[in-house]
């Protein structure tokens, strides 16, 4: 009788297990895609990456409450305007990296990752001339539009909440 139960279930067992573990594997991956991309992008805070990636965490962090409890007082670092300021970029610098470094010890990388290797940034020169370069290239040609008569493009209107349009 328990061969045949043995027989019967086996199959269903082993497809559980499978997508279980598929499943871990899957979140892992995601997790692991996040901190690599949060990592990479952290000389650049501001790009689109980062704040796609920064706007993932509580959905791909779900199960980790203290990384989500620095990322959300990492949220509110960055929406204070009284932390628009050298001391204030500084400080939410530390709270991004005590962040990442919790991401890091999360996936179980431990003492392997600490704080000093997630705030070793390497950013050549040449990429920061660049950026300068785009700034100013960019500050010009707003400048021309306006003598121009041009002016800057008006940014497109915001689209009304679902429940404000009749």
């Amino acid at each position: 009788m328990l061969t045949l139960l043995a027989i019967a279930f086996s199959p269903v067992i082993a497809v559980l297990v499978t997508v279980y573990l598929q499943n871990r594997k899957e979140e892992r991956a995601h997790k692991l895609n996040l901190l690599g991309t949060l990592i990479g992008t952290r000389h650049n805070p501001t790009g689109d990456e980062s704040i796609r990636a920064l706007n993932l965490i509580d959905v791909v962090f779900h199960d980790a409450a203290r990384v989500r409890e620095l990322w959300h007082e990492y949220f509110e670092m960055l929406n204070n305007e009284g932390l628009n300021n050298p001391i204030g970029w500084t400080q939410r610098q530390r709270k991004n990296l005590e962040m990442i470094t919790e991401m890091a010890r999360v996936l179980g990388y431990g003492k392997a990752i600490t704080h000093l290797d997630v705030d070793r940034i390497y950013y050549p020169v040449a990429l920061s001339e660049q950026t300068r370069k785009n700034a100013a290239l960019m500050d010009g040609f707003l400048k021309l539009f306006e003598k121009l008569g041009a002016g800057a493009p008006k940014p497109p209107d915001k689209p009304k909440p679902p429940d404000s349009q009749q």
